[in-house]
């Protein structure tokens, strides 16, 4: 453990000195435009390189065989081509990750099951050495089919469910993005390898509201090293429309969505009630958000809400849930600081009895589960947070914020979860892991922070770290006196 712990040491301070070799400029662009094609066109590229080293301490005692602390380091490069013009574009984006150190000795026995995050990388790939090079994004786009508003786009790309619809206002854009979107699909973006979509995407712009849909297949990517491969088995349809910011109310955005999930892969190993259910999963999710904002002499009110319903199959059993969340803050302008304190409660339905012949658990789709579980030892499935969070600007290139979450099961007699979706499309992985309760609910109190820095529209950094204070659920499974920690620091130049 000690060796693991001064190679980690090591990493991070080289990390850190290649800070200084790095040349900033604040004339940097998100593309570059190689030349003009006809009168309106260009063609351009851009590029980026992620560095990021993780470290792990997940809930055990140090007398166990597996191995709970551990580090690895990543890479992640990638380079666009894109070409726009009136009637017609394209875009192509090539992807290459390289990953080291992964823990070869952190699967414990069942319930305990992967010791976080990079053993669940090392359960993908069988080996402590991960590399990939694929296309992760190539489609057409038609900004105009037919009639003015209406476009399309073919082939393989990203969706981040509520954000169809973004805006200049950049407080509105920042709940968008980071209490609104990708609740139930979304690329995966915190994972080494992300996934993608293959598919067909149609849009309608139109004045002051917005129609979205999609009719697509994941990729399988994640956790998963063959990220390039379609996952066939899992149909997704999205369907939802926007009611734009400050349009038809004022200063409040409202958007409501149908989404469509078919998991033929018949995998075995699913966690749900009753033990395991083979067979298909089909759901049907019904949801809505609504966000407003209220702006004061001293600052800014924010408030919004989230909730979906869902009915399908589970297999066998018939499959019936629901989730909802609540949020509100207030940032003032005239404070040192300009503090941003919010808070919230998520809640999402769990199975109540596993004998009943239904399943009752909400389930997350295909989400970028981590943008609500910095500390990604819990999703959104049979969950209650309760949670305080502040957010500080000391300048405006760098941002602080802090979090406290009082996490709880909602019902005692489901699981604990953790995952953010199908990673295999073959090969026994479902994307879900559920460890018992053993008769409790309490989960866990988590206290993170996450600071992040731009130095120049070329380059920028973030730093987490995340202390879990594990109740009566996580102690019933390991002996966690000293609970759990997660430190992450990543580099990010992009031009």
């Amino acid at each position: 453990m000690k060796q693991r712990q001064s190679i980690f040491i090591l990493r991070t301070l080289i990390l850190l000195a290649s800070l200084y070799f790095i040349p900033f400029s604040n004339e940097a662009r998100a593309e570059v435009e190689i030349f003009k094609v006809g009168g309106e066109g260009s063609f351009s590229v851009e590029g980026e390189v992620v560095a990021r080293n993780s470290y792990w301490s997940w809930f055990q005692s140090e007398d166990e065989d597996t191995d709970k602390n551990y580090d690895y380091f990543f890479t992640r490069s990638r380079l666009g081509l894109s070409l726009d013009q009136a009637y017609i574009g394209a875009y192509i984006q090539v992807q290459d990750v390289h990953m080291w150190n992964l823990p070869e000795n952190s699967l414990a026995s069942s319930p305990q099951g992967p010791l976080g995050i990079g053993s669940i990388y090392y359960l993908h790939r069988g080996n402590d050495i991960s590399n990939s090079l694929i296309i992760r994004q190539a489609y057409l786009d038609f900004p105009r089919v037919f009639v003015k508003g209406l476009s399309a786009r073919v082939g393989r790309f990203d969706y981040l469910d509520g954000q169809e619809v973004m805006y200049k206002n950049p407080k509105v854009n920042w709940l968008k993005r980071i209490r609104l979107s990708e609740r139930l699909v979304g690329p995966f973006g915190w994972s080494s390898f992300n996934r993608s979509f293959d598919g067909i995407q149609l849009a309608y712009d139109g004045p002051g509201f917005n129609l979205h849909s999609t009719a697509t297949r994941p990729t399988q990517g994640g956790f998963e090293n063959d990220a390039q491969n379609t996952m066939s088995g899992i149909d997704l349809l999205t369907l939802t429309g926007t009611a734009k910011y400050d349009e038809w109310l004022p200063r409040t955005e409202g958007r409501v969505f149908y989404y469509y999930y078919n998991d033929n892969r018949n995998i075995s190993a699913t966690p749900g009630t009753g033990g395991l259910n083979e067979g298909n999963i089909r759901i049907n999710t019904f949801g809505t958000h609504w966000l407003r904002t209220e702006s004061v002499r001293n600052g800014v009110f924010d408030m919004l809400f989230w909730g979906a319903i869902q009915e399908g199959e589970w297999g066998a059993l018939d499959h019936e849930a629901w989730a909802m969340a609540l949020e509100g803050g207030f940032q003032s302008t005239q404070a040192p600081l300009k503090p941003w304190i919010r808070g919230g409660y998520f809640v999402s339905s769990g199975d109540t009895d596993p004998e009943d012949g239904k399943h009752e658990t909400f389930y997350q789709l295909l989400p970028t589960a981590r943008k609500y579980a910095l500390f990604p030892f819990y999703n959104m499935m049979n969950n209650e947070d309760l949670f305080l969070q502040a957010v500080l600007r000391p300048k405006d290139s760098t941002t602080i914020r802090a979090d406290l979450h009082f996490l709880n099961l909602h019902e005692e007699a489901d699981l604990w979860y953790m995952g953010a979706g199908p990673t295999q499309g073959a090969g026994g992985i479902f994307g879900y892991i559920g460890r018992p309760s053993f008769g409790a609910k309490d989960l866990a109190t988590v206290f993170e922070v996450v600071v992040s820095h731009t130095f120049s529209k070329y380059f920028s950094a973030n730093v987490y770290f995340g202390h879990a204070f594990g109740k009566d659920v996580i102690d019933n499974i390991y002996d966690a006196d000293d609970g759990g920690d997660f430190f992450s620091l990543e580099f990010k130049a992009q031009f």
